[in-house]
């Protein structure tokens, strides 16, 4: 009995042994084989962030609404606006560093619990705010690579408030509308400060998937996600359940002229 145990111990000691030694073979030669590549990303990822400054995400707000200003100071955009972005996409904002470990996890656990449909992206907020004022949005290792490098660089260059501003003015809500000025305007012909609760949160829908969300196209879908994200207000307390109660009864009716 005592030699089988000392057996299964030994067995299990160059098991270990054997599957450590691997994972450090492999580890060095991806290493070597994607240095090159990791460090020119991570330097061009120093580059754009040394070179940008508010004004960049400002001008850039300009650019995609058709030379129109749409840019709203932090203080100007309501806070339920805020806390909506924050409860549905990053709920650690404030207390990560660029990336989130937990986030990626939260994503990959909604996808397996909701049947196979994306309902958390695994980005933290700067990390789409990266992807969408300096990159693009090839699916490659590469380009989330130097979005992760951008992002840290990003919270070390800027507060969290002045991301949060960025990344709300400078995201598609779909049919060329960029930022929640431009997305009131366009869906409810509306000030973002005279939207009630269910028409942030209907609008707060459409960047997680543009084309999907569309609510001019798709906007049981749109509403769907609102129903999702005034829960996930609730569940973090941003809202009561009195207020979420009203908000999912509210009937959303867009602008006549989008009809």
């Amino acid at each position: 009995m005592k030699k089988s145990k000392s057996r299964t111990k030994r067995f299990i000691t160059r098991l270990f042994t054997i599957t450590f030694t691997l994972i450090i073979l492999v580890s060095s030669v991806m290493a070597y084989e994607y240095y090159p590549t990791v460090k020119a990303l991570y330097d061009d990822a120093t580059i754009k962030v040394n070179d940008c400054s508010r004004d960049t995400f400002v001008n850039n707000s300009i650019a995609l609404n058709n030379n129109q200003d749409k840019y709203l100071t932090f203080n100007d955009i309501p806070l339920y606006v805020k806390d909506a972005f924050i409860a549905i996409e990053d709920r650690n904002f404030y207390n990560h560093g660029g990336i989130s470990a937990e986030a990626i996890f939260r994503a990959c656990y909604s996808f397996i619990v909701n049947g196979g449909k994306i309902t958390q992206g695994g980005s933290t907020i700067t990390q789409q705010l990266a992807r969408n004022v300096f990159l693009n949005f090839d699916k490659d290792y590469k380009r989330k690579i130097e979005e992760m490098f951008i992002a840290i660089k990003l919270e070390q260059k800027f507060t969290k408030n002045q991301i949060l501003e960025f990344y709300i003015n400078n995201i598609n809500y779909s049919n060329g509308a960029y930022g929640i000025e431009a997305a009131a305007e366009k869906y409810f012909n509306k000030a973002p400060k005279d939207l009630n609760l269910s028409q942030i949160c209907f609008l707060a829908a459409i960047p997680n998937d543009p084309t999907y969300y569309n609510p001019l196209k798709h906007s049981n879908n749109t509403l769907q996600r609102r129903d999702l994200i005034l829960k996930a207000m609730k569940e973090n307390n941003y809202i009561t359940e009195a207020q979420y109660e009203s908000a999912i009864k509210f009937k959303i009716e867009l602008a006549a002229y989008n009809n």
